[in-house]
Order: C-alpha cells, then sequence, then structure tokens
C-alpha cells in the first residue's frame, strides 16, 4: 500500500471526527469567541502548526498545550483538527499542508508553512547568543496565538513584547495560565489600535527605541489599510540602526478579485466574511514583484534586505520580506 493510499484510508476514519471538530469549533467561534472581540483569524496559522507538529515536520509543543484553552476550541476540538497530522505521521504522506520545510514555489496551501519558515529563520538569526545580529528586543504585533514567545524564542536574551487587541491578548494569557506555560519573559501590551499606536502603547510598558529591535508582523497586513501599513513601516524606520521588520503581505490583484486571481479572489474574501475580518491591503505581484515592495519599503525610509515571492513566477499571491532600519 502506498503511502498516499495508507493516508487516504485513515482519512476515511478520522474524517467524521475532523467534520464534528469542524462544527463544534464553528459554533464556539461565532458564539463565544467573535461576539467578545477575540480575534477568528488567529487560529488559521494556529491550525497550520497544530498539523505540522502533530505529523514531526515543526516542533511546537507550546501551541499544543495552548490550543485547548483557547475559546473556540477544547481539547478534543483541537485533537481532532490536528488529527490530519496524525494521519501524515502514521502514513508517511507528508502533503502541502503538513510539509516543512514547504516545497517551492509555494500554493495557498502551503503558504503559512512558507513564511512560518521564513519568519522562524530571520528570528533565529536575529536572536542568536553569539552576539553576530545584536537585536536586543522583540515585538510581535499582532501576536494573535502565536507561540514563538514560549518555544523559539524561549531561551532569548532579547525582551519579548507581544502586542495585541485587549480582548485577544486576554484570551490569550488566560490560555497561557490554564495550560501551565510560563509567560514571566514576556511583556504583554494591550491597546486599541484605533485609540492609540502601537508604539505608543509598548512605549509606556519599557521597550526602548534606542536599542536594536526586531519586529514581526505576521498575517496582519492585509487586514489594515494603506494608511495603517505605511505608518507602522515609517515608525520602525525611527528606531535604533539594526532594527528590522518582518511582514507577509497578499498579491493587490489578489484582494481585489482582479486578473489573473478574479476568481480566487472572489473565494477568498467570502471566506473572510466568516471571521468578520476582510482583507483591505495589498502589493501588487505584477513583474517585477520585488520591486514593487522594495519601492514600498524605501519611501518610508527603510531598506529591504530579504525577499521571497510566495506562489509561481507568473501568478504570485504574494510575498515575503524583511526591512532594515540603517539610521
Amino acid at each position: 500500500m502506498t503511502k498516499r493510499l495508507k493516508f487516504l484510508v485513515l482519512e476515511l476514519g478520522l474524517g467524521p471526527l475532523q467534520a464534528l471538530a469542524l462544527i463544534g469549533y464553528s459554533y464556539k467561534l461565532l458564539r463565544f469567541n467573535i461576539p467578545k472581540g477575540i480575534s477568528g483569524t488567529a487560529y488559521e496559522p494556529l491550525f497550520r502548526r497544530l498539523l505540522m507538529h502533530q505529523a514531526t515536520t515543526r516542533e511546537d509543543e507550546a501551541s499544543m498545550r495552548l490550543a485547548p484553552h483557547l475559546p473556540a476550541l477544547s481539547a478534543p476540538i483541537a485533537w481532532m483538527l490536528g488529527s490530519l497530522g496524525l494521519a501524515s505521521r502514521w502514513s508517511g504522506h507528508l502533503g502541502a499542508a503538513v510539509a516543512y520545510p514547504p516545497s517551492r514555489p509555494s500554493t495557498m496551501s502551503s503558504w503559512v508553512a512558507h513564511r512560518t519558515e521564513f519568519f522562524d529563520g530571520l528570528l533565529a538569526k536575529a536572536t542568536r547568543r553569539d552576539g553576530s545580529h545584536p537585536v536586543r528586543q522583540v515585538v510581535i504585533l499582532g501576536a494573535g496565538w502565536d507561540c514563538r514567545s514560549y518555544g523559539l524564542l524561549a531561551d532569548t536574551q532579547a525582551r519579548l513584547f507581544e502586542v495585541d487587541t485587549v480582548p485577544t491578548q486576554r484570551a490569550k494569557r488566560a490560555a497561557l495560565d490554564r495550560a501551565g506555560l510560563s509567560a514571566d519573559h514576556v511583556t504583554f501590551v494591550e491597546t486599541d489600535f484605533n485609540q492609540k499606536s502601537w508604539f505608543q502603547a509598548i512605549s509606556e510598558q519599557g521597550f526602548d527605541p534606542a536599542l536594536p529591535t526586531f519586529v514581526l508582523w505576521e498575517g496582519v497586513t492585509m487586514y489594515l489599510d494603506d494608511e495603517a501599513v505605511d505608518a507602522t513601516l515609517r515608525q520602525v524606520a525611527q528606531l535604533a540602526p539594526g532594527s528590522r521588520i518582518a511582514f507577509d503581505y497578499l498579491s493587490r490583484e489578489l484582494v481585489r478579485a482582479e486578473a489573473p486571481f478574479a476568481m480566487l479572489g472572489k473565494a477568498v474574501q467570502s471566506g473572510t466574511k466568516f471571521y468578520g475580518e476582510p482583507f483591505r491591503f495589498g502589493i501588487s505581484t505584477a513583474h517585477p514583484a520585488r520591486e514593487q515592495i522594495d519601492q514600498l519599503v524605501t519611501a518610508a525610509g527603510l531598506g529591504l534586505s530579504d525577499y521571497e515571492p510566495m506562489g509561481s513566477e507568473d501568478k504570485l499571491h504574494g510575498g515575503l520580506a524583511m526591512a532594515i532600519c540603517a539610521g
């Protein structure tokens, strides 16, 4: 029996459980999560990381421990939603949803794994204990259910800040406590982005703009307007020399459901309506795609240091970038 066939057989048994878990998740999300203003889209990258952990392609024990205690989940629901990863591990068939590192070019099925690998690598280099990349602070903007502070960055000497809205961050802190995950090394910053800038909020919590800082901005830009994206980039440009911001973005053509993403764009936007968090921002991925993102960060006073496209060369659905402040 081939690995793929073993996987399909396992999924025949697990599929009904996964469907029940999805119904339970959707109910709890709509009944207890979204009405309280807690992010719904924060679950999407978490689910992919649970799958990769269960498939043993990327270890993320902290996410496994946190998930059952989040508002839209429970231990049975989290286990069943992650069971596709178990089917992959038991069968040896590693599809796009669980492969890590993912194959290139990435697809819409593997783009979360692609950006996870991209950011993991940059963070690991920037926080090395040997001092070769002397980043002294790490700020995770729109942290959601990200667990790097309790895994990849757990032993870093850099000070860690997690920034998010009040409802989402309070739900996470309660879940961390119930999961028994120590967060003593993390400074949590609650802010209503409509009332106070993220920079003002973290400055009130001991952030030092004179120290080189790594700003992680994962899975956020697409939900903002153009002005908010530009304001964040310009703020980072005012930080200490060596500071950097790593972020992902979607194709403007995809967000607007324009060619070559007319059909896919409509489908993606329809999906975001479920969470009540529609896509707003995108950067054109028309050729030459790198120049499009380079122009954006340069206009904000930063220099593009790292870039990876997402998608095939003739049909890029987004990109990954890191920009550095030269001072």
